[in-house]
């Protein structure tokens, strides 16, 4: 991963000097779903949610061992404050089916009641080598864009139909990655002339690295959510849903654990990296709490305290809102259609296809 000089003294500054966390009250009485809750920025969101006056918590997992740490951490963390307002669901972000079952479960929550009032699509990966997941998918672009994108595209009907419940708008957040305005979309626009996106990315010849992998899958993600947007909003032209995607910087967190397959001199040097200029967990999950109490106003917004919005958008006219980018998200969004219409049968009312 590279990162200018004056990125990391940014980094440094914001690991030191972290952005303060809302009042005490700011999620007084809501019901909130983490992705992904288990452990790193996941779990630090769920300690702070409690913390913050959430009257319920729902982390999600796979793995009970995990799940009863888990629970023990977010209860020592909050002094106790986490007991009966807790609770784990399973999820398998790996497969579109448990992704579905997943997805029919939440919309029980508080049905007719204003249902779910903040979700956080958190749960993702990092590979340092290439793998072919169950659905087809490199596991990469499977969990990070794919099933994430899924879940929240079978999220957002009912969310927006439970508006007329609620006093304001639920928000979703998806958690991203400034990195997205990485990738050369000019390349992706050569490779798209000879097969799907999806498939080349998920052919190990075409393996771009552990890094640059990371980045195409959100990006690819990016575009979907913008998509997104543009159906949460209501007849009015007001969002129903608020959805931000959101990148807390660079953090030390699980998603990290598999560098020291990179090489002894990766695993040596990415602590000592990470020690000097990398927030805790807990630090990082301070963006996520930022984006979920986003305001109409900044409904589509990417959220991030690292830069400024005039540089984002200079980058993002490049690989987002340009011609090139417009075509570019119009291309993934179309792929992605195609596949959830023809693997999920929930979607295709959804997306009327």
């Amino acid at each position: 991963m590279a990162f200018s000089i004056q990125k990391l003294l940014i980094q440094a500054y914001m690991k030191w000097f972290p952005i303060p966390l809302p009042p005490p009250d700011s999620f007084k009485d809501q019901t909130v779903l983490v992705t992904g809750g288990t452990s790193g920025l996941g779990l630090a969101a769920a300690v702070h949610f409690v913390n913050l006056g959430a009257a319920e918590v729902i982390i999600t997992s796979r793995n009970s061992a995990r799940s009863k740490t888990a629970l023990a951490t977010i209860e020592r963390e909050t002094g106790g404050r986490s007991k009966g307002r807790v609770r784990v669901m399973d999820l398998d972000m790996s497969r579109y089916a448990s992704v579905v079952a997943f997805a029919e479960e939440v919309k029980k929550i508080n049905r007719g009641k204003g249902g779910i009032d903040t979700v956080v699509l958190n749960a993702g990966l990092s590979t340092v080598e290439p793998t072919r997941g169950e659905e087809g998918w490199d596991q990469n672009i499977q969990v990070n864009t794919l099933s994430t994108v899924l879940l929240a595209l079978l999220l957002l009907p009912w969310m927006k139909a439970e508006r007329a419940n609620r006093s304001a708008p639920a928000h979703l957040a998806v958690v991203g990655s400034g990195r997205h305005l990485e990738p050369n979309i000019q390349e992706w626009k050569e490779w798209a002339s000879e097969t799907s996106l999806l498939e080349h990315f998920s052919k190990p010849e075409n393996w771009p690295g552990s890094s640059m992998m990371y980045a195409t899958t959100k990006l690819m993600a990016q575009y979907a959510v913008n998509e997104l947007v543009k159906m949460a909003l209501g007849p009015d032209g007001h969002p129903e849903v608020i959805i931000n995607t959101m990148c807390p910087g660079l953090v030390a967190s699980d998603l990290s654990r598999d560098l020291n397959k990179m090489g002894i001199v990766v695993a040596l040097i990415a602590p000592i990296f990470l020690g000097i200029f990398a927030k805790s967990p807990s630090n990082g999950a301070r963006t996520y709490m930022a984006a979920c109490l986003t305001t109409e106003s900044e409904h589509g917004k990417f959220i991030k305290f690292y830069s400024s919005d005039a540089d984002y958008q200079e980058k993002a006219d490049v690989v987002i809102t340009g011609e090139d980018g417009r075509e570019m998200q119009a291309l993934v969004w179309s792929e992605m259609k195609a596949e959830f219409t023809a693997k999920v049968p929930e979607t295709r009312e959804i997306l009327k296809l």
